[in-house]
């Protein structure tokens, strides 16, 4: 047997921490067929339009044959289905059908997760609803997107989620500067104490992530004041990011930030430079490989002991990237500060995306091994490192 497939059947068994996710409430009927699957995962990212004719079909096909999005939600159907038949324009009817059938027969969608992916636990991020665990604790650990606070600037904007903290958690609209730092710090200790064991930024979607050290005075001439300039707005934000870095480091919880795509401008890892060197109690979670700066996410992890890596998203956005980027972290950076997550939102996708993680993790690990970098005793251990181990550690769940 090959190192690989040696390797395989001992990840495919593995008990996974999913340490990024976002699978919306109960999916018993959802996704109602292939549009609505696609509709709901990255695939609707592609700028490939499928019109459910059988000529849209084959345009769309042949246009994503070859992605990885692609790649791995087909991968994840054939496994589902207990077939070798590929989706194409003959094929999308019956596979059409089967996605319905599926649907409806699905008794739990989180029994499902944990059957088939071997998920133990999910760190979720219900951007819809801050620090939910969609009623299932046993199952779901919260993040706290923190997003909102830094449009707490007035009441009546709101980040790229439609958040603001007044309108949300009904603040009086006429509270001080320091009154808004303390219902911060409030609001986030409130929720770490209902089980929140993350926060989540995920600002890039927002503006830029290169946050400059300001003086209190600064952030407050930004805090609702009707002659503000956009300078002075910056300013409180950056103020609220760096407030918010402390908080994390007080109550000891790891800030899960995402880096890279979605948004290229201003998305980069790298520009969190200064935050993370002026903050060194506090644990970064670089999501992503901040692709497609992955040097960059790599001379971070390297250079500092505070920051650490989440491999969530890019096994599905490239799976060869995700391969290089796992053999370079463990190269350059610590075995013990890699993570993994789905980051999707249906349960057929984070099917899909927990296999093409299995094969980053494998593929990566057994070419190490091959070139006798490491013994298959030590690809084992890694592995469960970073399905298992490490998060469990890092989020203490």
């Amino acid at each position: 047997m090959s190192v690989f497939l040696e390797l395989k059947q001992y990840v495919d068994m593995l008990t996974i921490i999913n340490t990024h996710c976002h699978k919306l409430p109960s999916q018993k009927g959802f996704p109602g067929g292939i549009k609505e699957l696609i509709q709901h995962s990255y695939l609707e990212w592609c700028h490939y339009k499928w019109d459910e004719t059988r000529k849209g079909t084959k345009q769309f096909v042949e246009g994503l044959r070859h992605n990885s999005y692609f790649y791995w939600m087909e991968k994840s159907l054939q496994r589902l289905f207990g077939t070798e038949k590929r989706l194409n324009d003959e094929t999308f009817i019956w596979f059409d059908e089967q996605i319905k059938i599926f649907s409806k027969s699905l008794i739990s969608d989180d029994e499902f997760l944990k059957r088939e992916c071997h998920y133990e636990k999910i760190i979720l991020d219900g951007y819809w609803e801050p620090g939910t665990n969609l009623g299932n604790p046993n199952l779901y650990t919260p993040t706290f997107r923190i997003n909102l606070f830094l449009f707490g600037y007035r009441t009546d904007v709101v980040d790229d989620n439609g958040n603001n903290p007044f309108q949300v958690y009904g603040w009086q609209k006429d509270i001080d500067f320091d009154t808004y730092l303390k219902k911060v710090e409030e609001k986030i200790k409130e929720k770490v104490e209902k089980g929140c064991v993350a926060l989540k930024s995920s600002l890039p979607y927002d503006r830029s992530i290169k946050f400059i050290e300001r003086t209190y005075e600064e952030a407050k001439r930004g805090y609702h004041n009707l002659e503000c300039t956009n300078e002075d707005i910056t300013a409180f934000q950056d103020y609220i990011y760096f407030h918010i870095c402390k908080i994390a480091a007080k109550y000891d919880i790891p800030f899960q930030n995402h880096t890279g795509l979605g948004n290229l401008q201003g998305s980069n890892a790298m520009l969190l430079r200064e935050v993370i060197q002026k903050n060194p109690k506090t644990k970064f979670v670089l999501f992503h490989g901040s692709f497609p700066w992955t040097d960059d996410a790599l001379a971070l992890i390297h250079n500092f002991g505070n920051v650490y890596a989440d491999i969530c998203w890019l096994p599905s956005l490239s799976t060869t990237t995700a391969i290089l980027f796992l053999k370079q972290l463990l190269e350059t950076g610590k075995a013990d500060r890699i993570t993994w997550g789905c980051d999707s939102w249906t349960i057929i996708e984070s099917y899909a995306a927990c296999l093409a993680g299995k094969y980053v993790v494998t593929k990566a690990l057994s070419d190490l091994i091959t070139d006798d970098f490491m013994t298959l005793e030590d690809g084992k251990r890694l592995a469960k490192k970073i399905f298992y181990d490490n998060a469990k550690k890092m989020y203490n769940v």
